[in-house]
């Protein structure tokens, strides 16, 4: 097999990190025509000192906020609340004085950024209601990078209800309807800021469309029990019990047995380095490692959706707060690459599925010992030679002449 310059669709000559486990295949030859992989080839052992390039499943931010692009480093000196509470955060006064034009120009930057970091699918959190969305499909128009929006309302309901326990009026119903059913599902801010009847509401709204349901949960310490003296839940119970979510995110805050409980029900995603700048902690990522979990890079106010980046922090600071080696390195690369992949309808690199993948020049990287690891802790943007998405080529790095 050559290992010279490839021309679609094949690739010959690599290490190929295959199905739902990334089991590598040196010397490995991929073929797809059209959108499909239509065949594998190579061989289970090979040698690490003669990989030169890898190729591994496209990456899955499993959680973002692209519509505060326009805030980026706002947040410094500032906690969660001031940061990002959907009443008064600074990122929400940002946004509500922003132009239509500046929002779409900022996000549509960092949408080509991510395809160049090897993403070509982001879960999203649309603030902003139906016109929200507008705005999210407006920035992503023509760049073929799968965009999945969850929307919420446009106002979010005050205090005061929630605190009586009330339901959504019927012109916010008819607009939840409507952000549901134009988007992919509602990601809902927490349960704190919805009453118990608006969280049963939520649910009801999204299973009947048979869409995506996603929330933050336990994103802090303080959020845990804010309403449990008056409504008699904490924060985890009512998401469990009464929104019911395909997706917690966050759970920084959570116990073993509320991550095996969100695991029951749906996914866990984390988004470590978004906790750490905001002063909430770190995640339990032994538990949400082990269960499959998914991660994220959050408000691109706080990150860069770099998924090298989130997955070299996550890594390291997972062995430096639990302060006992971890040597599954691969899970970790799973929750960026494979993890989400059912719950969207979509494969690992194998036969029959979908042409999604990158290519890595790993050459000035060698000599490595864990194939794995380099990915993780070494890779970055510039290794980078190749995104393709459905078989045709996203991006491709530029030549240096």
């Amino acid at each position: 097999m050559s290992t010279g310059a490839w021309t679609l669709p094949s690739l010959g000559g690599v290490c190929a990190l295959v199905g739902e486990g990334l089991r590598p295949l040196f010397d490995c030859e991929i073929v797809w025509r059209g959108d499909r992989i239509v065949e594998i080839e190579g061989n289970s052992n090979g040698r690490l000192q003669d990989v030169e390039h890898i190729v591994l499943p496209s990456f899955i931010n499993a959680h973002t906020h692209i519509g505060d692009s326009l805030a980026k480093e706002a947040y410094i000196g500032l906690g969660l609340e001031e940061a990002v509470d959907p009443h008064k955060g600074l990122k929400t006064k940002i946004i509500s004085t922003a132009s239509k034009n500046d929002l779409v120009k900022a996000m549509r930057s960092v949408l080509e950024q991510c395809v160049s970091l090897g993403v070509t699918h982001l879960i999203d959190f649309r603030e902003g209601g139906l016109e929200g969305l507008s705005l999210g499909r407006e920035a992503s128009q023509g760049l073929d990078i799968d965009l999945l929006l969850l929307g919420r309302l446009a106002t979010p309901p005050s205090k005061g209800r929630i605190l009586e326990n009330q339901g959504f009026t019927d012109f916010e119903l008819e607009e939840l309807h409507k952000v549901c059913e134009k988007g992919n599902g509602l990601g809902i801010s927490g349960a704190n800021e919805y009453s118990d009847k608006m969280l049963t509401q939520i649910r009801e709204i999204v299973r009947g469309q048979n869409k995506l349901l996603a929330v933050h949960c336990l994103e802090s310490h303080e959020t845990r029990g804010r309403l449990k003296g008056v409504l008699g839940r904490d924060e985890f119970q009512r998401c469990f019990n009464m929104l019911r979510p395909d997706v917690f995110v966050h759970m920084t805050d959570a116990t073993p047995q509320e991550i095996s409980y969100a695991f029951n029900i749906g996914v866990v995603v984390s988004c470590p380095r978004s906790n750490a700048a905001l002063g909430n902690g770190f995640p339990p990522l032994t538990q949400i490692l082990n269960g499959g979990g998914g991660l994220g890079t959050d408000n691109v106010m706080v990150n860069s959706p770099d998924m090298f980046r989130e997955m070299e922090f996550a890594y390291k600071c997972l062995v430096g707060t639990t302060r006992k080696p971890f040597q599954r390195v691969e899970e970790v690369l799973k929750s960026a690459t494979v993890n989400l992949r059912p719950r969207l309808g979509l494969k690992p690199i194998e036969v029959d599925a979908e042409a999604d993948f990158m290519v890595l020049n790993v050459r000035e990287l060698r000599p490595f010992w864990n194939l794995s690891s380099l990915v993780v802790n070494r890779a970055q943007r510039e290794n980078i030679e190749q995104v393709v998405r459905k078989g045709r080529k996203l991006y491709e790095k530029p030549v240096c002449v």
